[in-house]
């Protein structure tokens, strides 16, 4: 029998480049409002292929080198040193500072769409309470609230997004009844990535004794943001798009107040900590004080050290510094598609304070089908977008972070020149 040939732990670990090759490990801290060739010197922190143009963070992050390494040095020290992750509160804490939350506010879930249906099945609701959404929902910020609809006869409303952030908040205004229980909108639609007025949102929830639920996919590590100023009830966000951790890694906020009032149906391992089975009858202490009771059992403690480290990294560059960046490109990019006139119908609000690093728009050129067609079009090129299918929507979206530049989105605008023409 022939002898199986197997990896040499080198060659596992070859993604990783040497400090010298990648140029920068962990980037000094810059200056505020760094200059181009900074943002190009952090390219290097990417294992992204150098003839890539990736603009669909929207969907998942690029992970850079610090994380990934984070992760697997993990893996690593438990495959090696027998060590199971015990846990800690180091990540939440880490968290909850910048989403400006308590620390027993905060845990750790695997995505958003767990985040949405934990507070989604924990609110108390019966047959007929309405809950209103919007019509740019993602499968994940909605699913949970159909299902209970189908289950439990709640009335799921939704409202049209406006212009400006005050023509959405009054759209959303005149779909609030007697019967409206809960307010569950993106803070940031997958759509289009229009900014929702989330503060008015939840401080006219608020008003009218009605529970904040928001989706937030997109906002953490794309803008700054404090959910105690925020006033939501719930917040439901995740570490692998724009803050660039690990895949599979997500946050669930509920606030203080709340937690009492939130059921939690599925508990285990550090939900709690008394329990005797061999009591009679058994015994089950309470659950922990803290939003950690709804994140149970064995997790992945490799990837709380990537989430830890991306969280560093965030740090490191710059709230402020990341947030321009992001916005300037995608500003200019918006810029650029709107005087293409009556042969793009431009999505995404121009007004500043509703657009962050998302444009959507629609190719107005008689076909059927060209949005689909463009994005599968420039991916043949390694130019990565988005189609946005979902609900009717139909159009190509375009996320800009600090990795890109500004020769890559004029790149993109080029190709749509061609196209059109």
């Amino acid at each position: 029998m022939k002898r199986k040939h197997f990896l040499s732990a080198a060659a596992l670990l070859a993604f990783k480049p040497t400090r010298s090759q990648a140029n920068l490990w962990l980037p000094e801290k810059p200056a505020d409002n760094p200059d181009e060739s900074y943002w190009q010197s952090l390219r290097n922190l990417f294992p992204l292929d150098a003839e890539r143009v990736f603009l669909n963070n929207g969907t998942m992050g690029i992970t850079p080198y610090p994380v990934l390494q984070a992760v697997q040095d993990g893996f690593l020290n438990a495959a090696r040193n027998g060590h199971y992750p015990g846990h800690n509160d180091n990540l939440q804490k880490e968290l909850a500072s910048v989403i400006g939350a308590d620390v027993k506010e905060v845990t750790i879930t695997k995505n958003v769409s767990e985040g949405v249906n934990l507070a989604c099945w924990g609110i108390p609701l019966k047959s007929g309470d309405e809950v209103i959404m919007t019509t740019h929902e993602h499968v994940g910020g909605c699913f949970a609230w159909l299902n209970r609809a189908r289950m439990d006869g709640i009335c799921i409303k939704t409202f049209q997004l406006g212009k400006t952030a005050a023509e959405t908040l009054e759209n959303l205004e005149k779909t609030i009844t007697r019967k409206t229980k809960v307010i569950a909108v993106p803070h940031i639609p997958c759509t289009i990535g229009q900014i929702l007025p989330v503060k008015e949102i939840c401080q006219l929830a608020r008003s009218k004794n009605i529970i904040s639920a928001i989706d937030g996919a997109h906002p953490l590590g794309m803008i700054q943001f404090n959910v105690h100023e925020m006033g939501c009830d719930y917040y439901s966000g995740c570490l692998h798009k724009w803050m660039l951790g690990p895949l599979g890694m997500g946050y669930f906020y509920v606030r203080q107040e709340m937690l009492e009032k939130t059921r939690c149906t599925h508990v285990a391992a550090y939900s709690g900590s008394d329990f005797n089975m061999a009591a009679t009858p058994p015994v089950f202490g309470p659950l922990t004080d803290s939003a950690q009771r709804f994140t149970y059992g064995t997790f992945c403690g490799p990837a709380y050290a990537g989430g830890l480290a991306a969280i560093q990294l965030y740090k490191q560059i710059g709230a402020g510094n990341i947030e321009r960046r992001g916005r300037e490109l995608a500003g200019k990019l918006q810029e650029s598609l709107l005087e293409f006139g009556n042969k793009i119908e431009m999505l995404t609000p121009v007004e500043a304070i509703s657009r962050g690093c998302q444009i959507g728009f629609r190719i107005k050129n008689g076909k059927e089908k060209a949005n689909s067609e463009f994005v599968n079009a420039m991916a043949l090129k390694k130019i990565v977008l988005r189609y946005v299918g979902e609900n009717g929507i139909d159009c190509v979206r375009v996320s800009t972070h600090y990795y890109n530049s500004p020769a890559e989105t004029a790149m993109l605008v080029d190709e749509l020149k061609k196209y059109l023409a």
